[in-house]
């Protein structure tokens, strides 16, 4: 029975949300793997992005929908782990609502500011703010994203007070910063290029261990003298709890074969990504890391839900 229906599944579209707005980071790399899986699955994997409340109404609607592989959700950190900390009473708890199917990739995240700002280095601009004490604004994809997060932590670790502007979404972020709303940001590489290749963004450091090909020149966090700190982003796939593990296996499958896509790692190369894949457990190794992290994180920064 169980043979018969792996080989009859997918039979119809397969819905892929996206629990933030077009243009992020999860975005990209949900239709990066939508075109990569479909030729594996042969079918369709259709973008769904739905927004709001920090990724947790997407997250809600793919755990309360039918387990049988058809909605799958885009998951990361921000999401899976931050927002339900963040945001008292959340409708969702991802880890009992959710099962993994694997994890995608790791993003190499990079600390930038604007080409108007009056600095052009990490350590020029801890000292502008520690001359300018709450001046300085910081934009954030929201209350609890990943970023929101990493900045909080760079602000504790620096010793200095900034001013939080939240956005909805990465894209909206993007647009703030280059026009000047904020003056700093924590973004995924795929996000930052093209403004930084157009000069309206500028790198100040990354979260790497190493320096990226395509950023030699800037330094990392841990040449800044911010070291245990790795405010990288992660992205996988997650489906409701009760999808019948043969339809789990065959999702990671489709996964593991569209990381290994030629296309894909050419992309990952260009966006500052480390593909992962692996069976389901290393997304759950990857959650249960930050679970054992981000509770005390989230209360010793005493983070308020929007």
């Amino acid at each position: 029975m169980a043979d018969a229906f792996a080989q009859t599944f997918p039979d119809r579209p397969i819905k892929l949300v996206v629990p933030n707005p077009p243009g992020g980071p999860s975005d990209i790399v949900a239709r990066f793997l939508a075109e990569s899986m479909r030729g594996d699955l042969g079918q369709s994997l259709v973008i769904d992005n739905r927004p709001r409340a920090a990724g947790l109404i997407g997250t809600a609607a793919v755990a309360a929908a039918p387990p049988d592989g058809y909605t799958i959700l885009v998951t990361s950190r921000s999401n899976h782990v931050i927002a339900p900390l963040v945001q008292k009473g959340s409708p969702v708890a991802p880890q009992r609502d959710l099962i993994p199917v694997g994890l995608a990739l790791r993003a190499v995240g990079i600390l930038v500011t604007n080409a108007a700002a009056p600095f052009k280095s990490l350590q020029q601009l801890v000292a502008f703010a520690k001359a300018n004490p709450g001046k300085l604004f910081y934009g954030s994809a929201g209350i609890g994203a990943t970023n929101h997060i990493a900045i909080e932590q760079f602000r504790t670790m620096a010793g200095i007070e900034l001013t939080h502007v939240p956005y909805k979404g990465s894209g909206a972020l993007v647009t703030g910063l280059m026009g000047g709303e904020v003056q700093l940001a924590l973004l995924d590489f795929s996000s930052a290029q093209t403004g930084v290749k157009a000069g309206s963004i500028v790198p100040l450091a990354q979260t790497s261990s190493r320096r990226l090909p395509t950023l030699l020149q800037v330094p990392t966090l841990a040449e800044c003298g911010f070291r245990d700190f790795d405010p990288s982003f992660w992205i996988g796939l997650a489906a409701p709890r009760g999808t019948p593990p043969e339809t789990i296996a065959r999702l990671n499958h489709a996964l593991e074969r569209a990381l290994a896509d030629t296309q894909m790692k050419a992309r990952a190369q260009i966006n500052g990504w480390q593909l992962v894949g692996g069976a389901p457990n290393v997304l759950r190794d990857a959650i249960e890391q930050d679970m054992a992290q981000y509770p005390a994180l989230i209360r010793a920064l005493d983070l308020k839900p929007s």
